[in-house]
């Protein structure tokens, strides 16, 4: 087995996934910056969010974990939001030539009442490696609600990969691919300029998770952040900058064993 491989493996059977989450989908660096809520702030996971767009969006997001290249992951991200019905995709890509994980998503959202928003999306994940002659693959549907009950506060519940099937040979078990995740979170903007989030989550391999992060707006068109997520406890912080139709959001996780995690997204509007 290559060096390479023996690590990737090892990284991920002694030490939970950041987030605990599949490796695909990491959120971008705006909820990676606030602790991880993905219920109320990433689209990659709540399809409902992107009914709170105004615009259309492109958006490509990085994440490196422990400054290792063969844990990378990359997501490219397109928003369409419309006033009866938006639509997105994404493609995703984790890992290297030896080791390698694909996703490929497609959602739609629709606005139910002023307050209530819901999501469904669809993805096919794929899984490459040396360790199966076979290529694993799982389907999956994603659902997602988000509901605002008064202003400045949105609150948000998703199911991941539930329901799903694995197949692509006797290779491909159960094991191979992340399987549902329940979250509910929240969003609110305590005073100007202020806003915190949290999160509560569960899913097949953990009982419980929550998280806790809040965004300072200090200027305009720049803005502070900082989060903590428990199982295992993970601080993280971040900025965000926006400049004419783009926006820049980098965040940064720290794991007492294995060292800091960087994420950068670059998105543009239109």
């Amino acid at each position: 087995m290559k060096p390479n491989l023996l690590l990737l493996l090892i990284s991920f059977h002694l030490y939970p996934p950041i987030y605990a989450i599949d490796n695909l989908r990491t959120g971008d660096a705006r909820s990676i910056g606030m602790g991880g809520n993905e219920a109320t702030a990433s689209p990659v996971f709540n399809p409902a969010l992107i009914t709170l767009y105004e615009r259309n969006t492109l958006r490509i997001n990085c994440f490196n974990r422990y400054a290792l290249k063969e844990l990378g992951s990359m997501n490219a991200n397109l928003y369409l939001p419309g006033k009866t019905l938006s639509v997105g995709g994404d493609v995703a890509s984790f890992g290297y030539d030896a080791y390698r994980e694909s996703m490929f998503r497609f959602f739609m959202a629709k606005p139910l009442t002023k307050q209530w928003n819901l999501g469904i999306s669809v993805q096919c994940a794929l899984l490459q490696t040396e360790l199966y002659e076979e290529q694993p693959t799982q389907l999956s549907v994603d659902v997602g609600l988000t509901y605002i009950p008064v202003d400045k506060l949105l609150t948000g519940l998703l199911i991941t990969n539930c329901p799903s099937v694995s197949f692509g040979g006797k290779s491909a078990e159960k094991k191979e691919f992340m399987y549902y995740m329940i979250q509910a979170g929240f969003q609110w903007e305590l005073i100007n300029n202020v806003f915190i989030s949290g999160a509560l989550s569960t899913g097949e391999d953990y009982v419980a998770a929550g998280s806790l992060g809040f965004e300072y707006v200090a200027f305009q068109d720049f803005c502070l952040r900082a989060g903590l997520r428990s199982a295992p406890m993970l601080p993280s912080f971040g900025f965000g900058y926006a400049f004419s139709n783009f926006h820049v959001d980098v965040a940064a996780v720290y794991h007492t064993v294995l060292g800091i995690s960087t994420g950068l997204g670059l998105s543009y509007s239109f």
